[in-house]
């Protein structure tokens, strides 16, 4: 892989991958107060809209390009700066959405099996066993839902592992970020449907969602609309334009569109469950962020982790259920609660764009905690 792509799919959650601290979450959580911005959404958009211009400056980020919802719904889109030298960016200019790639093949994954095409705990090696992993029979004990929790073993990308997917742990044992695992279930699901992951992921997800503006591969109806990213060299590049998928990066898409997305899941959930209970991760990874230089402990929150594809973030104010990207030269992130029906969709092209998304992010979703980890994810 080139550079790039070392720079990675990056998730929002920067995690050791310790077992020692990880602790099994709570089956549910009471229905805390939650907080929202108490003005109007029009005055709203109005306050990033101020905000984002000065910190696009401050930070050398070209462009940002945000959609709030409220209530279940887009309450606005705003686009601020030049999604490339001379050119406006618009709600329509399409960024590299880098990480937050995965939730859509998660999502995708998820509505297959609770459609019984497979069970999510399931081996994989049924129908996928990577060439690299044949003799090493800890690949029977790969599943989707380990996959979709990072609890696979697997390296976030075989680069680590001397360009040979190796096991790092024994599946299931500990959290690790893994590229390498959506990349996985994605040839998992493509075998055992007998179909393209992109046929799959259109009539899952693109079309019940509404999603027209979201691609994996190069499409016509790129040309003209992408957003440049600028490195941290400064160099403005596009990001690749793939003739094929890749199942946990470099996705283009809209803002608008994902917050379609977004909206999609919380209309059409998979679970009798209620959101609160349902989006509880099982492992709770939160000790590993809550220390002084991180995430101080009075702002700690309740749970984190990973359900279903998504970071949840509980605090006892919002439950959050997010997931950011970042590559060299561009830093996204998508939010919602599903309970208030609220949320956002913040893509910059910049490599300074995670302090972008954190002065927007405060403006929108003033919880302390939340706002907290975002800080520590932007650098201070």
């Amino acid at each position: 892989m080139t550079n790039k792509f070392l720079a990675g799919a990056v998730c929002l959650l920067s995690l050791s991958s310790s077992a020692a601290l990880a602790q099994t979450a709570t089956a549910s959580r009471d229905q805390a107060p939650i907080l929202s911005p108490a003005v109007p959404a029009e005055q709203l958009r109005a306050a990033v809209a101020e905000k984002v211009r000065s910190s696009l400056a401050q930070n050398d980020v070209p462009s940002a390009s945000i959609a709030y919802i409220d209530d279940g719904k887009v309450a606005w889109t705003l686009a601020v700066g030049e999604s490339e030298p001379g050119k406006p960016a618009t709600s329509d200019t399409l960024y590299n959405i880098a990480s937050m790639t995965k939730s859509i093949v998660a999502e995708t994954v998820v509505r297959l099996s609770h459609g019984g095409a497979f069970s999510m705990d399931d081996s994989m090696a049924e129908a996928w066993v990577d060439p690299d992993l044949t003799d090493d029979p800890r690949h029977k004990l790969l599943t989707p839902r380990l996959a979709l929790t990072h609890r696979t073993g697997l390296p976030n990308w075989r680069y680590l592992t001397g360009d040979v997917l190796k096991f790092q742990n024994d599946p299931g044992t500990q959290f690790g970020y893994s590229g390498e695992g959506l990349q996985y279930v994605a040839h998992y699901i493509e075998n055992k449907m007998g179909r393209p992951l992109e046929e799959l992921v259109g009539e899952t997800v693109f079309a019940p969602a509404g999603m027209t503006e979201t691609t994996f591969t190069d499409k016509p109806w790129l040309d003209g609309r992408i957003a440049m990213s600028q490195t941290k060299e400064g160099k403005h590049e596009y990001a690749p334009r793939r003739t094929a998928w890749n199942a946990a990066d470099d996705v283009w898409s809209s803002s608008g569109d994902y917050a379609r997305f977004m909206i999609w899941i919380m209309d059409n959930p998979v679970s009798i469950e209620r959101a609160a209970t349902y989006w509880i991760p099982r492992y709770n990874l939160k000790y590993q962020v809550c220390q002084e230089d991180r995430v101080p402990p009075p702002l700690c929150p309740r749970s984190l982790g990973f359900t279903a594809g998504w970071t949840v973030y509980d605090t006892p104010d919002n439950l959050i259920v997010m997931h950011g990207g970042g590559d060299n030269g561009e830093h996204t992130l998508g939010y919602f609660n599903p309970i208030t029906r609220s949320g956002a969709v913040i893509f910059t092209n910049g490599d300074n764009g995670q302090k972008v998304i954190r002065d927007i992010v405060q403006i929108l979703l003033p919880d302390p905690s939340f706002n907290a980890f975002i800080k520590m994810q932007s650098g201070g």
